[in-house]
């Protein structure tokens, strides 16, 4: 199963992680091409002194508003993934993050925490540091 949970980290990122306009990117976040990736009830939980307004966003609707809310403050913004780490139900990502903001060129190495259940992500922890997300899964450094 943890073969096939990567493989569904791997197909949510490169379905999140292209750099499409406003208006095909929230063509890309209805319930219909979400469920495709992520439970109903998910939380998806930002970088914890991020300067998004809330601690965690939940189901679809807080996933939209996640997005909407990060994505407003690039001029553009692009991530790529660089390992995937199999955990089992979890899989950790380390990512690099490239764009452009308030006029910065912004180049970042970050990492997430993705649990699934039944072949969907029902939780997303990010991290600042590309170390964090394995090592909270319990994986050697």
């Amino acid at each position: 199963m943890s073969e096939e949970n990567v493989e569904l980290v791997r197909r949510l990122y490169a379905y999140l992680a292209s750099e499409p306009s406003t208006r095909e990117f929230e063509q890309r976040l209805t319930d219909d091409a979400l469920g495709r990736f992520l439970d109903p009830g998910i939380e998806w939980v930002p970088v914890s002194h991020s300067l998004l307004a809330v601690d965690s966003y939940r189901g679809f609707d807080g996933v939209r508003r996640f997005w909407g809310e990060f994505l407003s403050t690039w001029e553009s913004y692009r991530v790529e993934p660089l390992r995937f780490y199999d955990a089992g139900d979890q899989v950790a990502v380390a990512v690099r993050i490239v764009g452009r903001t308030h006029e910065l060129e912004v180049e970042e190495t970050r990492s997430s925490l993705l649990t699934i259940r039944d072949g969907r992500v029902v939780h997303v922890q990010s991290f600042d540091n590309p170390e964090d997300a394995p090592e909270a899964a319990g994986l050697p450094p």
